[in-house]
């Protein structure tokens, strides 16, 4: 048996992972090992095509696209993003990251492309601050994924909200790549799905990724899996953070770049050969060194 498979084998067998799948390429050529399953409960096993929720995979793609904005010259890494979301105008900052609402002080400077693109804009996220900015957050924004919102209506609650650091004063995690690709989608006058398919999937042949599953195709999808008290595998109706729908409604109109796509292990591939492989010619050399140092 082969290492890497005998490797997510035992992982599995130990409870700790419903299933998995590992993909190698090597060469010019591609090795898939999938091991387990991807329902339990209903006896599936895991398949080389199983469509996985990729959660924060989810930002290379959004700022892969944003980069091939940057390389057609759409913005530079130095612009405010206020020049397409005067909503961020003005920001204020916390002098406290978890303390009142209300006790600010006004940003430095404004968020730049490049501080999103790094994680520097001083954005938070529901779930990963004690103070009341994060209820504030789940108040204003919504579910993590699945928000009812229009994407200006987002973008415009997200800009109420101050700030729990200075702009590109130290990395934070939180919105910033939801933010990167609605902006993205408002600069091209499109969803951030068509924006992505145009700039990403299509070019690059990822025919089963994007923010919802096809009908036809949701028997392919792994369950999402997590842990009860007792540290048992259990199957869960939606990721933490967000709520459980049966379906993601075709007129939902938010997208989350940070955590919403959808892929395969083969479509994620299609997108990593692009770092490796010259031959892939999405980004420029230049800009793919940008983008990797």
């Amino acid at each position: 048996m082969d290492a890497i498979e005998k490797a997510l084998g035992a992982v599995v067998a130990a409870g700790e992972l419903a299933g998995a799948v590992g993909l190698v390429w090597r060469d010019g050529a591609a090795r898939a090992y999938p091991v387990g399953w991807r329902d339990i409960e209903a006896g599936l096993q895991m398949a080389r095509d199983s469509i996985f929720r990729i959660a924060s995979m989810s930002k290379p793609i959004v700022s892969a696209a944003a980069m091939t904005m940057l390389q057609e010259g759409r913005f530079a890494l130095e612009d405010p993003i206020s020049r397409v979301a005067p909503e961020f105008l003005a920001m204020r900052v916390l002098r406290d990251p978890d303390g009142a609402l209300d006790d600010t002080t006004p940003a430095d400077r404004q968020i730049t492309f490049e501080d999103l693109l790094t994680h520097r804009a001083g954005l938070t996220q529901a779930g990963f601050r004690t103070g009341p900015i994060d209820a504030a957050h789940r108040e204003a924004l919504g579910p993590d994924l699945d928000s009812p919102l229009s994407p200006d209506a987002w973008i415009a609650g997200l800009a109420a909200l101050p700030l729990v650091g200075q702009p590109g004063a130290a990395f934070t995690y939180g919105r910033s790549t939801d933010l990167l690709g609605l902006l993205l989608a408002r600069m091209e006058g499109a969803p951030l799905e068509a924006v992505l398919r145009h700039r990403v999937f299509e070019p690059l042949g990822m025919t089963d990724t994007g923010f919802a599953v096809p009908a036809d195709q949701r028997h392919r999808r792994a369950g999402l899996y997590g842990f009860d008290m007792a540290g048992k595998l259990k199957k869960l109706a939606a990721p933490p953070g967000d709520v459980a729908l049966p379906e993601r409604p075709g007129d939902l109109a938010f997208a989350s770049g940070g955590a919403g796509l959808w892929s395969t292990v083969d479509d994620y591939l299609a997108f990593a050969r692009m770092f490796v492989d010259p031959s892939v010619k999405l980004l420029s050399p230049e800009t793919r060194a940008l983008m990797t140092t």
